[in-house]
């Protein structure tokens, strides 16, 4: 019995230290690949870094998902830089290769929701207008995986209208009219009060089909056809030329929406949070602006921030949050769009024009204290990641731009 009491101590101490060791290398692991992703993939809402390894003995084996090629290779030089390791490499490249060549997306309901998860009841992360070319990334039963233009990441259901290669190049291709009114309707014939096919907003892009007469008869990236207002659109190609985000542009397109509700991942001119209303603002404007605001606090030229305010000039984005501490980083919460000196238009509650400055009868408390910096959008380039639409191949059709 004592024999088998000392062996039983002993084998319990084997085990104990091979267990050891096993959550020695799982944390060794863990460690490594969120060191990984902090360094190659950053921004879960626009990279996809879903990655697990197992290690045994030096063999690192890897599963999950990760963006692209490139950020695969990448993640196996990195890998290879830190341990010596031999990898399996058992991860899976987006877009899904059960996709095949039908990659390709565009929004087709006046504006489509995306959520965080597949699923109705998941949180709305963002929305993307009728028109709008998405990429598809993958699919779980009927919901999509998508990459909005402005590298945004999200799950849709109804809305999408899902297209090969040589479907996606044929929709670029024609002519379009871009919806330049806040809010309206096609309708099903030329007569006023015909049957809806939908609303629009502005921003929708629709095929041009043909002229007639004070109407554009317009087709849906899904095949449905009616008739849109002239007055409520533009041809696309004489609009996007035309596109120019000046001061006093960007600053009449920002109070066309004074009194727009708030809404929480709202990107249309229906509802608005706060980086959708400075987005859409300068979307209309022909700059595709991140979509977050703390994504767009990293865009732009730095503006000095003066006691006065003197140094603000109308349609500088304006970025409000919790300052930096020694303890904790700097948290952007708020973006709006400045009228010039302390005044400055914004989504809050709904779109409303407040003031930083004291003496203002339009002075906001609240986001004095909360300000954080100022950027310049307009008359940056892209060395400041300023993106405009007419340098963009998914908003402009090489026949007709």
């Amino acid at each position: 019995m004592n024999n088998n009491r000392k062996y039983l101590v002993a084998l319990a101490a084997v085990l104990l230290m091979h267990g050891c060791a096993r959550d020695k290398d799982t944390a060794m692991v863990t460690d490594l690949l969120r060191d990984a992703k902090q360094k190659l993939a950053p921004d879960r809402r626009t990279v996809v870094f879903d990655v697990r390894g197992e290690l045994t003995g030096t063999m690192l084996t890897l599963t999950g998902e990760v963006h692209s090629a490139g950020l695969k290779d990448q993640l196996l030089r990195y890998l290879k830089e830190q341990r010596e390791y031999t990898i399996i490499d058992s991860l899976t490249v987006l877009p899904s290769p059960e996709l095949g060549d039908r990659v390709y997306g565009l929004a087709s309901q006046s504006v489509i929701n995306l959520r965080t998860t597949p699923g109705h009841a998941a949180e709305l992360c963002s929305q993307t207008l009728l028109g709008t070319p998405l990429k598809i990334l993958k699919q779980d039963h009927d919901w999509s995986y998508v990459q909005t233009p402005d590298e945004y990441l999200g799950w849709v259901d109804d809305g999408l209208f899902q297209l090969n290669g040589e479907q996606y190049r044929h929709w670029l291709s024609r002519p379009k009219v871009i919806v330049t009114t806040e809010y309206g309707f096609v309708r099903s014939t030329r007569e006023p009060g015909s049957q809806p096919v939908s609303d629009i907003v502005a921003g929708n892009i629709l095929a041009l089909r043909a002229e007639a007469g004070m109407f554009y008869e317009v087709e849906y990236p899904d095949g449905r056809t009616g008739y849109l207002s002239r007055e409520a659109a533009e041809p696309y190609a004489r609009w996007l030329a035309s596109a120019n985000d000046t001061p006093a542009k960007i600053v009449a397109t920002a109070r066309r929406f004074i009194g727009v509700p708030y809404f929480w991942g709202g990107t249309s001119a229906k509802a608005l949070d706060c980086s959708g209303f400075t987005k859409t603002v300068y979307f209309l404007n022909g700059v595709l602006l991140p979509r977050d605001a703390s994504q767009q606090a990293l865009v732009g030229v730095p503006v000095t921030v003066a006691d006065n305010f003197s140094g603000f000039e109308p349609g500088d984005l304006l970025f409000f949050g919790t300052k930096a501490t020694p303890e904790r980083r700097e948290k952007v919460t708020h973006v709006g769009i400045s009228l010039g000196g302390g005044k400055f238009i914004h989504e809050g509650g709904d779109v409303r024009i407040n003031s930083l400055d004291t003496n203002d009868p339009e002075y906001s408390e609240p986001r004095h204290k909360s300000f954080l910096r100022a950027k310049r959008i307009i008359g940056a380039g892209e060395e400041y990641g300023i993106r405009r639409l007419r340098q963009l191949p998914e908003y402009t059709s090489h026949e007709n731009q």
